[in-house]
């Protein structure tokens, strides 16, 4: 069964990643915005405020960043777009977000649905000294290697700060969600 769920989230995700939006696709304008309410909280905490949210679209492009509330959460307000393969569902596009937060390690989550109001739940892991510390993913398969980079990337992109080097692992330090100034 976890073979099969793997397959699943593998094959959405690329086919999100390789379905063409047509040029007859109907991209809907700016006043046509769909939300998404992420709702940020960890293991150890029910809530992380303060925590660094990163939207990303179907092409690769930051469409949204924000910080979370003392609630732990932050409402997206994300471009919806039609396409052939999405005409029939609720979800008009998905997008990928990354999450930061300071004492936590990097959260990437794949294949959000953009609908009028969408809710998604982000759990992020503390850091551990002296232990594996790495990245995280929902519904992806990819390497650590893979996840650090794809996370450096938008991470730089938005000119975040880096967190302290974390003892007993002095080459991996977390991004902040603060921006350098």
């Amino acid at each position: 069964m976890k073979r099969f769920a793997a397959y699943l989230s593998t094959s959405a995700l690329l086919f999100t990643l390789w379905a063409p939006v047509s040029a007859s696709a109907a991209v809907t304008g700016s006043s046509h915005k769909g939300d998404i309410e992420f709702r940020v909280g960890s293991s150890t905490s029910t809530v992380i405020a303060g925590a660094r949210v990163i939207v990303i679209n179907h092409d690769g492009n930051i469409v949204a960043t924000g910080l979370t509330n003392a609630q732990g959460t932050w409402d997206a307000q994300v471009p919806l777009y039609k396409a052939d393969w999405n005409k029939k569902f609720d979800a008009k596009g998905v997008v990928n977000a990354i999450v930061i937060a300071d004492g936590f390690n990097e959260q990437a989550v794949y294949i959000i649905p953009i609908t009028e109001h969408t809710v998604q739940p982000v759990i992020l892991q503390p850091i551990q000294a002296n232990r594996r510390n790495a990245p995280s993913a929902s519904l992806g398969n990819f390497s650590t290697h893979d996840l650090r980079r794809y996370i450096d990337r938008y991470a730089s992109e938005l000119k975040l700060k880096r967190q302290a080097p974390i003892p007993g692992d002095p080459e991996y330090a977390p991004w902040s969600p603060q921006q350098q100034q």
